[in-house]
């Protein structure tokens, strides 16, 4: 195991963000692990509402999340600043009505 950071953003967007949409934040984002050698790994996507029958969504009107794990705090700020990610922003902003960024260590996180 190995600790890594963390960085997840819950987004609540407007039905104006489409599958399109979706699909060229999740191209984007690929451009955004290639620029920041510190990241391990990164996903966006509409949360789930309906994975199996007895399925009960906590979404509280959250639409989508995004997920980054970083090697450190360095690649976090690099990240925070980096041309890619503001691109990333210039798709997803302009739909956004509200979301929620937190940064949490993780001790437990697999080789």
């Amino acid at each position: 195991m190995r600790r890594v950071l963390q960085h997840v953003v819950i987004f609540k967007l407007n039905a104006t963000f489409t599958d399109e949409l979706t699909a060229s934040a999740i191209t984007q984002l690929e451009a955004v692990v290639k620029a920041n050698e510190g990241i391990i790994a990164a996903s966006f996507g509409a949360n789930e509402t309906s994975l199996y029958d007895t399925y009960k969504p906590h979404t509280g009107g959250f639409t989508h999340t995004l997920i980054v794990t970083f090697v450190d705090e360095r690649a976090l700020k690099f990240y925070d600043t980096e041309a890619e990610h503001i691109k990333l922003g210039g798709i997803v902003i302009p739909h956004m009505k509200e979301a929620v960024a937190t940064d949490t260590w993780i001790d437990t996180y697999p080789d």
